[in-house]
């Protein structure tokens, strides 16, 4: 696999670093439309359970379809704003270990499987490297907000 993760390994504790520090901030919406930083980390641990599914099963099928995942819907169903937020902390870093467990033993054979989108398919060595991009995206957008409140 072509995933350097101790890399990803330090990047997710310090991220995790960031999260703690800035608990303090984690409940605090600047306007409507703007996500908490307790919403982007649960958004975080939606993605995180999402992926956890699309890893495991396409080692197990050639090509599956998976169901959407809208962002927004998410937020609104979990109801997060009133979730302990070092527990999500926790959750997030905890679930991304294990993450990190299924990529460094991931079947190299299954890594051309494909998950069936609409536009396009998107094989399992595509999803974990967009798994961390994705992860990177959001670490910037959490700094941004961090910023924003201070």
């Amino acid at each position: 696999m072509n995933i350097d993760c101790v890399d990803c390994k330090a990047r997710i504790a310090s991220f995790e670093a960031r999260m703690t520090e800035n608990e303090n901030l984690a409940d605090i919406r600047l306007a409507p439309d703007k996500w908490t930083l307790k919403e982007m980390i649960a958004h975080l641990v939606d993605s995180a359970s999402n992926n956890h599914q699309r890893f495991v099963r396409l080692q197990l099928e050639p090509a599956l379809v998976f169901p959407k995942y809208g962002a927004e819907e998410w937020k609104n169903a979990t109801k997060i704003a009133t979730f302990d937020y070092s527990t999500l902390v926790t959750l997030w870093k905890t679930y991304n270990a294990l993450l990190v467990h299924l990529i460094e033993n991931v079947n190299p054979a299954a890594l051309n499987h494909v998950w069936r989108r609409e536009d396009k398919d998107i094989s399992l060595e595509a999803l974990i490297h967009d798994y961390f991009a994705h992860m990177e995206l959001h670490r910037t957008m959490f700094e941004e907000r961090v910023e924003e409140l201070r």
